[in-house]
């Protein structure tokens, strides 16, 4: 199963991301990112299965994210 996290610009987006993912269906959870960088809040919503799909619901209802990291992402976030 794959694992993708996405950094958040803030934790209401990261709860917002949650509701929306969790209620198509979608694993998903808020953690903590231990060393925070400049663009993001400290939160990242971590989504396991079906990322690509998932990243696509968040694009469609406009729900920004600073990052996203996984296997089928390069660094920039770019789909592979």
């Amino acid at each position: 199963m794959t694992v993708c996290n996405v950094e958040m610009p803030s934790y209401t987006y990261a709860v917002k991301a949650e509701k929306l993912l969790r209620a198509r269906g979608y694993p998903c959870e808020i953690k903590r990112i231990d060393r925070p960088g400049s663009s993001t809040c400290g939160f990242m919503l971590s989504i396991r299965g079906h990322c690509r799909e998932a990243i696509g619901i968040l694009k469609n209802y406009s729900v920004p994210f600073t990052q996203i990291i996984g296997e089928e992402f390069d660094n920039a976030g770019k789909l592979r």
